[in-house]
């Protein structure tokens, strides 16, 4: 059984309202539905208190329909947080810099 959580940030901060649980493990921040070829493009995340951070975790953007974690365009690996402790919350972000997103505007890409 899961338990869910819904965590209600304060006024300023870049997390909004959201619904968590023990499934959850990482939680995307203000995804956008299309971005822009050739501009870089920041991707916020928390990792959650149910995810211990590890060196090979990356993040990736995929083709819209993708079927398996090998179908991605391009990716970043994700740094790995400093002073992490064990059970906690961290928030982290990567910049994909033009030369690593979509050259051309004919696909649609997802993260």
């Amino acid at each position: 059984m899961s338990s869910f959580q819904v965590v209600d940030s304060s006024p300023g901060s870049s997390v909004s309202v959201m619904e968590t649980s023990n499934f959850a493990h990482v939680i995307f921040l203000n995804v956008g539905k299309s971005f822009l070829p050739q501009a870089p493009l920041e991707c916020r995340y928390t990792l959650t208190p149910y995810i211990t951070p590890h060196p090979k975790d990356w993040v990736g953007i995929f083709k819209v329909g993708w079927s398996t974690a090998r179908d991605y365009y391009t990716f970043l690996w994700s740094p790995m947080p400093e002073n992490y402790e064990p059970g906690s919350t961290v928030h982290r972000t990567v910049v994909f810099q033009g030369t690593h997103t979509l050259h051309t505007r004919a696909h649609t890409h997802a993260m």
